[in-house]
């Protein structure tokens, strides 16, 4: 398990290098800043379920945020 997170790590960092070159070689450094940190974000989220880590669902909080809007719209 230990061998196929750290596989996916670096495979994944050296992909997330190389593209990040290329947003700057292009001169668009906003897109290799957000692109960057959304991999960022898969490395460990990806990690995670590699190592079989159970990742609370991200519909939660918008459950709790829409609901009471949802049944004041159908009170009426």
């Amino acid at each position: 398990m230990i061998l196929q997170i750290v596989t996916f790590v670096i495979v994944t960092l050296v992909l997330t290098i190389y593209n990040v070159q290329i947003f700057l070689n292009k001169q668009q450094p906003n897109s290799a800043i957000l692109y960057g940190g959304l991999m960022g974000i898969c490395m460990i989220v990806g990690s995670l379920l590699f190592a079989k880590v159970q990742i609370p669902s991200t519909t939660i909080p918008l459950r709790t945020l829409f609901e009471p809007i949802g049944k004041i719209i159908l009170k009426q």
